[in-house]
């Protein structure tokens, strides 16, 4: 069965031309002191495996996929967005989970009494006051430059 047809999610949105540029070996550099054969053998798999998965966007022209197909796999993907968007949250509603008859006698019960809301005022400002003289120290470098030519 062949896939190459079906568009989905995996569906490249640029087409890469089959022929790559070559790039440079690491071992083609004089400098370099000869290395083991299994490891040169690794850093050149990981070099071809670099070069197979970058793509050459200046290479590739202006746009290389036709405005049909581009527009095909819009509206697709549009779709399938659209279809596993999440519904919105239902808005909370205070008291909502209590009979009508509990809600009212809640809401007609006396508030606080002063003591307590003087005891709540006083953490929180307790509290306010805390972070606000909360700093912080530092003794390092939180970026640090690398040299990568």
């Amino acid at each position: 069965m062949c896939d190459e047809n079906i568009v989905n999610e995996r569906t490249h949105l640029l087409e890469v031309p089959e022929q790559q540029q070559e790039t440079p070996s690491p071992t083609t550099c004089a400098s370099t002191p000869p290395r083991k054969p299994d490891e040169q053998s690794a850093l050149n798999r990981i070099l071809h495996e670099t070069a197979t998965n970058v793509i050459d966007v200046g290479a590739l022209g202006p746009y290389s996929l036709e405005a049909g197909a581009y527009s095909e796999r819009v509206r697709t993907y549009s779709a399938r967005a659209a279809a596993a968007a999440l519904p919105p949250p239902a808005r909370a509603r205070l008291l909502a989970d209590l009979p009508p008859a509990l809600r009212r006698a809640l809401l007609a019960a006396p508030s606080l009494a002063p003591a307590d809301r003087d005891l709540i005022t006083n953490a929180v400002k307790k509290a306010a006051s805390a972070i606000s003289e909360l700093r912080v120290e530092h003794h390092e470098d939180l970026v640090v430059a690398f040299r990568v030519p």
